[in-house]
């Protein structure tokens, strides 16, 4: 048991009065004290409410008894010998009302020489008085909380709930948040819709009015931290400060933070929605249709590996022996060239995937003197030296270039541009999807049967090679929550999600400029935008993101936070050093290392996807934010039940089967004249022990037995 105080001063408070209790501590005596104004509360641990109630129902049923036990052992004590004879019939009343006469088995209760009809009154009155005491004890004990049940739907008013996470307390204020554009890699490039003025970041008016059609378009997405800035032009225009400000990789599951939901379970994503939660006591569940991005990767193993020991001086140091080991990505390699269809939207990742990895193994092959399928053989290693033939830094996650030995006889950039399937050059539109391709060194193994978590000297150690491709899906999503408890918090939120099947009419902008130089705006628009000369439209559940210059350069575009999708992207399979973001290699967090083990060793091809995927998510929530709220919304209440368990009613019952034919035969004989109350009233005053002891009853006793 435990007790609880809570209290709060009134008139001074504790630090203020510390200070001037110091400077005046001779007066301080004098001056009246604060007022305190208290709250108690007994705390009982592991017991439920029902207990509680019998408890206390078994407690009151115990003072009861032993009062009245009490008070008439002290009323026997104080009372006279001589009393008036309303007296003895007030004092009787009393006494074999309480449990003295049965206890002490008095005149009142034995029943040997009294009538049938008596004794069967007196057994009844005792077995009810019985299972009175028995219901009033057990049958609270079957209370418990039932289950919450929910009314109609109807609309509530909703109001806007502060994320006071790291992520919610870093997320800029929107009072000067703008829109901006700026187009042109090499030079100021006219947008779209500006006619020939390219010396704006304003938007056009006309692609405002298309894009905002639907609430689920490009300008409820916002950048999460901001600044204002020049962008080495003329104009002040709004830019993305791009980084990691907390990092939720490691969650698992559904959740809501501001301005998103943020899926990192096997279907990994982020909803747009500024958060509101209806102004209820008890909660209630709402739905809401939303925008959601979706990354997409497909990842196919090369068969090749990156096999080393640690050297004797530490696992701190480059390996003296590395090898690249052909586990046939060379001796089985195909001799067909890889197909890749380029069909708008609709695309095959794993064939971008595919070839990727078959392209990169045949350079790779290559480079080691032009040897050819027929000279390789399972298990074969290759020698490799490190910081010569190879750029990588081993033991820990990395990506790599699609030609990761610096001796293969290709240009990078042909090999990225065949396995994307587009270049910077190419048109920015509708069907050129923008895809990120790279090879993904993942997680290293220990081989020699050693503990993974200790990285001995001389234990040998192996890295599998993935290629894998990206790209980002856009749907509308609803999203279901509830909330169960008074709690106005974004993290007592349960919520799911579903794809809305229904066709969603998805447009792009026409604008004949290089992917390089812009970032198309792109989204759901209303029907009548459909034969739009300036726009390409597509009926679909999901929407294939274009490719943009974010996708190449890995920047946010000024202005413009949908570029942070493709640059997300990028980033990730960027061969840089992370600049802004996390590292997500695992090499200083053991906790997300053994994640990225388990999602390997659980499915060792889809976990190497469902690790890019994961990332992105991680990037673009800690970057992007919506903006669309809902002022009112359509839920339906929450109401608190009671269930009971009908094991515990049995006394009850059994009380009712007596209580119910009594009382009804009761109204009957009173309903019908066949008792009169003042018959009852005579027999109650005749049967008083004054008028007994007096000789004044009507009521004789029958003659005694010879």
């Amino acid at each position: 048991m435990f007790l609880e105080y809570s209290g709060h001063l009134g008139a001074h408070t504790l630090e203020a009065g510390q200070r001037w209790g110091q400077r005046h501590q001779k007066a301080i005596s004098s001056l009246p004290r604060p007022v305190a104004a208290v709250s108690m509360a007994v705390i009982i641990p592991r017991i439920t409410v029902a207990q509680a109630a019998t408890i206390f129902n078994a407690l009151i049923t115990f003072v009861q008894y032993t009062l009245g036990l009490a008070l008439v052992a002290l009323f026997i004590y104080i009372l006279p010998n001589v009393n008036s004879a309303n007296s003895w019939s007030v004092f009787t009343r009393g006494v074999h009302s309480s449990l003295w006469p049965s206890l002490l088995r008095s005149d009142s209760v034995v029943s040997s020489n009294a009538s049938t009809r008596v004794n069967i009154f007196s057994k009844l009155s005792v077995l009810s008085t019985i299972l009175i005491i028995v219901a009033g004890i057990v049958t609270p004990l079957g209370l418990k909380d039932g289950p919450v049940l929910y009314t109609f739907y109807s609309d509530v008013d909703a109001s806007f709930v502060q994320d006071t996470s790291p992520l919610g307390l870093a997320t800029s204020p929107r009072m000067d948040y703008t829109y901006d554009r700026i187009c042109g890699a090499f030079g100021p490039v006219t947008c779209p819709g500006n006619g020939d003025n390219g010396n704006t970041s304003v938007i056009a008016p006309s692609i405002r009015e298309i894009f905002s059609s639907t609430p689920y378009g490009p300008f409820s997405i916002e950048f999460r931290r901001f600044y204002k800035g020049s962008a080495g032009y003329n104009y002040t225009v709004t830019e993305g400060q791009v980084g990691t400000v907390e990092s939720l990789v490691l969650r698992n599951g559904i959740f809501a933070v501001d301005g998103l939901i943020i899926d990192l379970s096997d279907t990994p994503g982020i909803g747009f929605q500024n958060h509101t939660i209806p102004n209820l006591d008890h909660g209630a569940i709402w739905s809401q249709d939303m925008l959601w991005l979706e990354p997409f990767t497909s990842c196919v193993n090369t068969n090749l590996t990156i096999d080393y020991m640690i050297p004797q001086w530490g696992p701190t140091f480059e390996p003296s022996t590395v090898n690249l080991t052909d586990a046939g990505g060379f001796v089985n390699l195909t001799t067909e060239y890889p197909p890749l269809s380029r069909d708008g939207q609709h695309i095959d990742l794993h064939q971008h995937a595919y070839k990727g990895a078959v392209l990169s193994n045949l350079y790779s092959m290559r480079s080691f003197n032009n040897m050819s399928r027929n000279e390789s053989f399972m298990g074969r290693a290759f020698p490799l030296r490190t910081n010569s033939d190879i750029t990588i830094q081993l033991g820990r996650m990395n990506t790599m270039d699609l030609k990761f030995l610096r001796n293969a006889s290709v240009e990078d950039a042909t090999l990225d541009v065949t396995c994307q399937g587009m270049s910077k050059w190419d048109t920015a539109n509708i069907t050129n999807v923008g895809v990120q391709c790279g090879m993904f060194l993942g997680p290293a193994e220990r081989t020699d049967g050693g503990d993974p978590r200790i990285p001995s000297i001389n234990s040998t150690w192996r890295q599998n090679i993935h290629v894998c491709s990206s790209t980002t899906r856009a749907s509308i999503q609803r999203v279901e929550f509830s909330l169960n408890s008074t709690s106005r918090s974004l993290n007592d939120l349960n919520i799911t999600r579903r794809r809305i099947e229904t066709p969603i009419l998805w447009a792009v902008e026409k604008t004949g400029l290089n992917i390089t130089d812009v970032d198309l705006f792109w989204g759901p628009v209303a029907d009548k935008y459909e034969s739009d000369p300036s726009l390409s439209t597509i009926r679909s559940d999901v929407f294939y993101l274009p490719a943009g210059a974010g996708d190449l350069w890995g920047l946010a575009s000024a202005g413009n936070p949908l570029s942070v999708v493709g640059a997300s992207w990028n980033m990730l399979y960027s061969t840089l050093p992370p600049l802004g973001t996390l590292d997500y290699s695992g090499e200083n967090n053991y906790a997300l290392l053994s994640k990225w083990r388990s999602l390997i060793a659980k499915d060792p091809e889809l976990g190497h996807a469902q690790i890019r995927n994961l990332i992105w998510t991680d990037i673009a929530a800690n970057n992007l934010v919506g903006s669309r709220s809902n002022s009112t919304l359509y839920v339906s209440k929450a109401q608190p039940s009671v269930s009971y368990d009908l094991r515990f009613a049995i006394p009850l019952l059994l009380l009712l089967i007596l209580w119910l034919p009594s009382f009804v035969a009761a109204l009957f004989v009173l309903i019908f004249g066949l008792l009169k109350i003042s018959y009852i009233r005579r027999v109650l005053n005749h049967t008083s022990v004054g008028r007994v002891v007096l000789g004044h009853s009507a009521l004789s006793p029958m003659a005694a037995a010879p």
